[in-house]
């Protein structure tokens, strides 16, 4: 990888395998930026946006102690795609200031891990989306401890594939082993 500044955003439909190309860039030298691992930052009790997810979903998304339930949250906002946009207006635009700040200062290749593009809207030089079959996703999900109505949920709440692939400038498929997609990311 190259010292020059390239800002590269990686995206797709959730359970296609977009963690593990990160995983793999990672590897090979890019910096990667985790935009949910910037969400769960922002969840810190008493902070402006837990104040707003609690005003918004109720004290039945917090836990003993106050943190925010994250199960209980997406169980609440994939049921129901209003909710989920009302989390949404409520985290992306933090999220994407703080995407924003830590990009500034980096050079060489930095990717921006979103399951949402909104969140690199604008910032980035190029997008990656990774895709598989509803099939695969389904069964990825389900070996991460969600039921099957819950994994459908999460994966009906999102934008379609092919609203994702109208996006890309490179289409990352995974449909096989981790060794294969090893060899599928090209970059």
């Amino acid at each position: 990888m190259s010292n020059h500044k390239k800002i590269i955003g990686l995206t797709g439909p959730i359970g296609a395998g977009k963690n593990e190309v990160a995983k793999i860039l990672r590897r090979r030298g890019a910096y990667i930026i985790e935009a949910d691992e910037i969400g769960h930052k922002l969840f810190i009790p008493q902070s402006d946006i837990w104040c707003k997810i609690v005003e918004a979903f109720g004290s039945k998304v917090l836990m003993r102690g106050g943190a925010i339930n994250r199960h209980k949250l997406g169980q609440i906002v994939f049921s129901d795609p209003k909710k989920l946009k009302i989390l949404n207006l409520i985290t992306h635009p933090k999220i994407k200031e703080e995407i924003e700040a830590e990009i500034k200062d980096k050079n060489g290749i930095t990717v921006i891990n979103a399951a949402l593009p909104q969140l690199f809207e604008g910032l980035v030089d190029q997008t990656i989306v990774v895709v598989s079959s509803k099939e695969k996703r389904l069964k990825r999900l389900m070996k991460q401890n969600l039921s099957k109505p819950e994994a459908l949920k999460r994966i009906k709440a999102q934008i379609s594939t092919k609203e994702y692939l109208e996006l890309a400038d490179i289409i990352i498929k995974n449909e096989g082993t981790l060794k294969q997609l090893n060899s599928n990311v090209q970059i």
